[in-house]
This record gives C-alpha cells, structure tokens and sequence, in this order.
C-alpha cells in the first residue's frame, strides 16, 4: 500500500528506484532532511488553493522534487546532468 505521507512516498520512491525495501535505505531520509517539516510543508491546506510549494533536495543519488498538487518527481543525477525522463510518483 503506497503512503500519502510527502516523506514515506519519497522513501518508497526512492527505494523503489534503488530497488531495495524502504527500511533498507542508508542513510535514511532524515539525516538529509527533517521529514516531519517536508510533511508541513507539503500538505494540502483545503483553504488555501492557490498557495503553492516546490522543494528541491538530493538524496542518495537523486534528486527530489516535491510539489503540493501531490506529486513526487524523482530523477536520477549522473554527474552534473540529470535524465531527460524523471520517474514520477503521484497519488491515485
């Protein structure tokens, strides 16, 4: 069952990417970011429709890409390059 927590989606996604389980993941996400803040951050605030949030970070060797609309693009760093295809998780 996939999470609709902002930070238990993106340690599925990136795990899936590494293609480990999430509990597997050194180091884990909060050692690069406090996952309860990118939770607050993220949320959905029914009252407010036109606020909007992007957060960018890198984790592992990917870089994270967060909006609120919820969707989690992950896409994979070789060097200073990134793919022309980023991987995108949203919820169903």
């Amino acid at each position: 069952m996939v999470s609709h927590v902002t930070s238990h989606r993106v340690v599925e996604a990136v795990a899936w990417k590494e293609g480990v389980s999430p509990t597997e993941l050194s180091p884990p996400l909060f050692s690069v970011i406090d996952p309860e803040a990118l939770d607050t951050l993220v949320q959905e605030d029914a009252d407010s429709s036109t606020s909007q949030v992007e957060i960018e970070f890198t984790y592992l060797d990917y870089v994270v890409q967060i909006r609120n609309d919820p969707t989690v693009s992950i896409s994979v760093q070789d060097g200073d390059k990134s793919m022309e295809n980023p991987e995108s998780f949203s919820e169903q």
